[in-house]
């Protein structure tokens, strides 16, 4: 749905046909035939994997994406030179750039490279992974801000991969991202445009204040609370960024800070199991 004021969706195809050609006859090009391995292209019901045996020449994919990149040689010197007069694969090393371009335009995820020592797999997918990723790239479309570098960035983000923390930061000057590094999340801008706002404070949570008061009305109401009891108050309530051990953590560290200010204690002192009651 590309905005809240239509009820008709934009249909697409599931896939680009000349992107799955490019990244096919880019298996073809940079395929290490001296292994004796095959090129495998692996469809499933939301994505097409293509899989080459033979290292990655650029190392990552990360300068392939710059505009005016050039391979520092090609594997398969007569073959490349062949492919590309026929036009089978784009000229200029450029391919890749322009299938993340497609992707980008379609507003749908990234590819995702896998790079191993004697293999390289990229996984092209024909679905939405987010929702909310392809309605900020639809909202962005017209922001000359908005690169293909900044696109990368938010795809990882959506994918919960490891950003830096510089490029955390440049996502947080465009308003895009919000939370503490790293469970990053939607920003509050960006969340309201798209009508998301319970699920950005589901990500953001409450300020401590507020987790305190549930504890201390819940005490005032039953007097005894164990700590299965306090957890399973605020678990649910906690932020959506945060696993199961964040959270655990988030619960203890509340409980000291409330001990430490003397608004709660130990039913019976000195006892790690004993219940919480209120200190005043």
């Amino acid at each position: 749905m590309p905005n809240q004021l239509t009820l008709f969706p934009t249909e697409t195809q599931q896939y680009d046909n000349w992107m799955l050609r490019e990244l096919l006859h880019n298996c073809i090009a940079h395929t290490d035939y001296r292994t004796g391995n095959r090129i495998y292209v692996n469809e499933f019901e939301d994505k097409i994997e293509f899989v080459n045996p033979g290292s990655f020449l650029p190392g990552t994919i990360e300068p392939v994406l710059q505009a005016g990149y050039n391979p520092p040689f090609y594997r398969n010197q007569l073959l490349t030179e062949a492919m590309t007069n026929f036009r089978m694969i784009d000229t200029a090393a450029m391919g890749i750039r322009k299938v993340f371009f497609i992707l980008w335009n379609r507003y749908f995820p990234l590819p995702d490279y896998t790079l191993g020592q004697n293999k390289v797999a990229v996984t092209v997918y024909g679905k939405l992974l987010n929702e909310n990723y392809s309605r900020v790239l639809f909202l962005n479309r017209d922001n000359p801000d908005f690169d293909l570098n900044c696109v990368f960035l938010i795809d990882r983000v959506q994918k919960k991969l490891p950003i830096s923390k510089e490029a955390v930061q440049h996502l947080r000057s465009m308003r895009i991202i919000e939370g503490k590094y790293p469970n990053i999340f939607v920003s509050a801008s960006v969340a309201g445009a798209l009508d998301q706002r319970a699920q950005y404070i589901k990500n953001k949570g409450f300020d401590d204040s507020y987790y305190r008061d549930l504890v201390i009305d819940y005490l005032k109401k039953f007097k005894r609370a164990s700590r299965c009891d306090i957890r399973g108050l605020l678990f649910d309530k906690l932020p959506d960024v945060l696993d199961e051990k964040q959270k655990e953590n988030k619960i203890r560290n509340l409980l000291y800070d409330m001990k430490q200010q003397s608004i709660i204690k130990k039913e019976i002192p000195e006892q790690r199991l004993s219940a919480w009651v209120l200190a005043r």
